[in-house]
């Protein structure tokens, strides 16, 4: 009971009991995505309990500072009736008395207590309803999908925002696009979308996207709505405002507007725009709590967002130099920018060549992960788990706990992908891809990740396929045009590999990196042809660039290549140690940071050469280094090759087979028939070498056209004389052939071999008419 206590108690008592509704409304709010201004609303009501509250104490206690009084009722005996008029005879003390009394009956802890249960009443009442008509579309608090107008992740145009800065109007549509990008009711098309479009229109933007172009667009595609922003600057202020415009009348649907106070304030407008623009559509409150402001998204430096638009547009169109230079000025400029640190790693580690500048940048996005949406945290959580921890158990459930929030999550599943593949699992990696690209037409990169997968399936035709698509989409990705011209290579296509790799360095123009990677493409198809004194010209002149650039690692890892070339296809001991010593004379592996020092490449190479302490001393530094040299589950692969090689070498033939064997399942199942045929030819076990050999050669396998320049002149020849030894001669011709065919330009110091396959095919035939 209430009644009795002092000022300060019922004063205790009333804190506690609001704290307690307080909270119930909180979880309320959270839990049935009721709208923000209901807690507030719950505030203002036990506010204006708290005087009653107080009132009711006050009164309840004896006016003449007796002892408390009833809680109810009045003091008289109640046999006096109530007048509009006084009595006659009646003083001024009982009137008063009365007027005590009537305020008595009215502050009573009863009335108390049941006008605070109706207050709440109308709360609960007035959120209701409230509810009822957005979510049925029924008044001006409707909804657009409510209503009908829109339906739900209908297709909208957004357009660039119109200002007289052209900077400011990329920043601010880059931020809209990103802070749309969480809806769940809101679906903004992909420019990459729009620009296949446009090509089917055969226009040609010379600006940005109009509002006028825009509606025609949706017209033919059957989108609803196009949304137009603009920027406008008065008196150092700027308003922001959006409109959702009908594509086929051009009428207005809906209009915000939002105003900032400066320069750093355009991205929190951006933010408030568009909150207000997804709860207008249609999307539960819940939701839109759920996402994290765009101002912790991103940045609070306005040049530092400019900065990271403007990549983001480089990157789109294949310039990733320039990506790179405009990220790395963005985090000079805002050193906590999470979402600019993730991104250049990314870029980094795609290229496989700065491992180490990659993992730094990985560290930094994951260091200040808490700027970061909750989908940008677990992509982010999930890259450095995977590359920098190297626990890809946790890598997965990063993404895995990303799916569970949108299970259309197409970098969720194009990582899970990658990790599955590693993992050999390449039927479900498919699978993810193929989801990844299915949430995200305009993921090309989906698109080249199946074409590995497929690859690795056996599924040649259909790679070349997928591949052939991702460039109708971005004609101008150097990245697309080379995994094609490596599959072609792969598949003994060679003039079609060469034109390619043309087209590369032909794209890359004004990209090093990308002439760099269409030279060692012409590399690979020379040493696979058996010029090998002419690839190892050309890759000393594309690693010119390499030593301008500064990336020793990258430098050792391709001369890793040379090395194995000289051993596997020259037969050539002694060439390889001579290539693999001028490599760490100019870069010495110590001075190379982890991620960017080849370790497992450098063991691999140097246990065939029969330096086995040398090779042992790079598995020691792998087994305690930041990070590999390449992630995503080819370290697993490469250290797996390295420590059968070490076996090999110490005799272990058992243990070494074991270990190819396994690759089966990993990011290079060709490496095991591959190697294994070598070590099994030199054990005298031709039968087991053919069966080796004939797989590797039978398979259009990822990555083919690497081992291919290392050594497949060398396994058709051995092929065509273990076959001849092994006393079938039909098959031995087939191969004499394929290697005299293959090896027809190879150097001078080769062309004994090539002669003597030759004489032996001529032999045969004369022997078998």
């Amino acid at each position: 009971m209430i009644g009795g206590r002092t000022l300060v108690q019922v004063l205790g008592i009333y804190a506690a009991g609001s704290w307690l509704v307080l909270q119930v409304v909180d979880v309320l709010v959270d839990n049935m995505g009721l709208p923000d201004w209901v807690f507030p609303f719950a505030v203002v009501l036990l506010l204006i309990g708290l005087p009653i509250i107080l009132t009711t104490a006050v009164v309840q206690k004896r006016l003449s500072g007796g002892t408390a009084g009833a809680d109810a009722g009045p003091e008289s005996d109640g046999s006096t009736e109530l007048s509009d008029e006084p009595a006659a005879g009646v003083t001024t003390a009982g009137s008063a008395a009365g007027a005590t009394s009537e305020i008595r009956r009215l502050f009573t802890w009863r009335n108390a207590l049941l006008g605070g249960g109706l207050a709440f009443v109308m709360l609960a009442t007035v959120t209701g309803g409230f509810m009822y008509m957005r979510n049925s579309g029924v008044g001006p608090v409707g909804s657009l999908v409510a209503k009908g107008v829109l339906e739900e992740r209908a297709p909208l145009i957004l357009t660039e925002f119109e200002s007289r800065e052209p900077g400011l109007a990329a920043t601010a549509t880059e931020a809209l696009r990103i802070d749309l990008s969480q809806s769940d009711v809101v679906k903004v098309v992909e420019p990459a979308v729009i620009g296949r479009v446009l090509d089917r229109m055969e226009i040609e933007l010379e600006g940005p996207l109009d509002e006028e172009t825009a509606r025609e667009i949706a017209i033919r595609e059957g989108w609803p709505a196009v949304i137009v922003g603009e920027i406008n600057e008065a008196g150092g202020r700027y308003v922001l405002s959006a409109r959702l415009v009908d594509a086929q009348n051009g009428s207005e649907l809906l209009a915000l507007r939002e105003t900032a106070s400066n320069e750093s304030e355009i991205v929190p407008a951006v933010d408030e725009l568009s909150a207000r623009f997804r709860e207008r559509v249609g999307e539960s409150y819940g939701s839109l709590r759920a996402s994290v402001p765009l101002e912790q998204v991103t940045t609070g430096s306005l040049d530092a967002l400019r900065l990271y638009s403007q990549a983001l547009e480089a990157d789109d169109s294949g310039d990733d130099d320039r990506a790179i230079a405009l990220l790395e000025e963005a985090v000079e400029r805002d050193t906590a920018f999470a979402m600019a640190w993730r991104k250049l790693g990314v870029l980094l580690s795609n290229r496989n060549v700065e491992g180490g500048r990659a993992l730094e940048a990985e560290k930094k996005a994951f260091a200040h992960r808490d700027r970061l949406t909750t989908r940008e945290r677990y992509l982010t959580e999930g890259t450095y788990y995977n590359d920098v921890v190297k626990d890809r158990g946790r890598a997965i459930n990063a993404y895995e706990n990303l799916l569970d929030l949108n299970p259309d999550d197409a970098w969720a599943l194009n990582n899970l992908g990658v990790l599955a593949g590693a993992q050999g699992d390449h039927a479900r990696a498919l699978e993810l891809y193929q989801r990844s690209f299915a949430a995200d037409p305009s993921n090309v990169l989906a698109l080249g990740n199946q074409s590995v997968m497929l690859k690795k399936l056996g599924r040649t035709e259909e790679a070349r396929a997928v591949l052939e698509e991702a460039l109708r989409i971005t004609p101008e990705a150097p990245d697309m045009l080379n995994r094609l011209a490596n599959l072609e290579m792969g598949e003994g296509n060679f003039e079609r590999a060469a034109a390619l790799y043309d087209s590369v360095a032909a794209l890359g123009s004004g990209s090093g990196y990308w002439n760099w990677i269409a030279q060692e493409g012409g590399v690979l198809l020379a040493d696979a042809r058996g010029r090998i004194s002419e690839g190892e010209r050309e890759r000393a002149q594309a690693s010119r660039f390499l030593v301008e650039q500064g990336w020793g690692g990258t430098y050792l890892w391709r001369a890793s290549w040379s090395a194995w070339t000289r051993l596997l296809a020259a037969r050539d001991p002694e060439g390889a140690a001579r290539i693999l010593d001028e490599a760490l004379d100019r870069y010495p592996p110590e001075t190379i940071p982890d991620g960017e020092a080849p370790l497992l490449n450098l063991a691999m190479i140097s246990a065939a050469l029969g330096r086995m302490e040398v090779a042992e001393a790079f598995l020691e530094r792998h087994s305690t280094a930041d990070a590999a040299f390449a992630g995503n589950g080819w370290d697993v692969t490469l250290e797996k090759v390295a420590r059968a090689q070490v076996a090999e070498q110490a005799g272990d033939v058992a243990a070494a087979l074991e270990l190819y064997e396994s690759l089966e399942r990993s990011n290079c199942p060709e490496c095991g028939p591959f190697y294994k045929g070598f070590l099994l030819e030199a054990e005298g076990d031709r039968a087991g070498a053919i069966a080796a050999w004939e797989l590797y050669v039978s398979q259009g396998w990822h990555i083919r056209h690497i081992l291919d320049a290392m050594g497949l002149g060398t396994v058709l020849e051995s092929l065509g004389r273990m076959h001849e030894a092994e006393g079938d001669p039909e098959k031995a011709a087939i191969y004499y052939a394929q290697f005299v065919e293959l090896w027809a330009d190879a150097d001078p110091e080769l062309q004994p071999r090539v002669k003597a396959a030759q004489a032996r095919l001529e032999e045969i035939v004369r022997e078998r008419g």
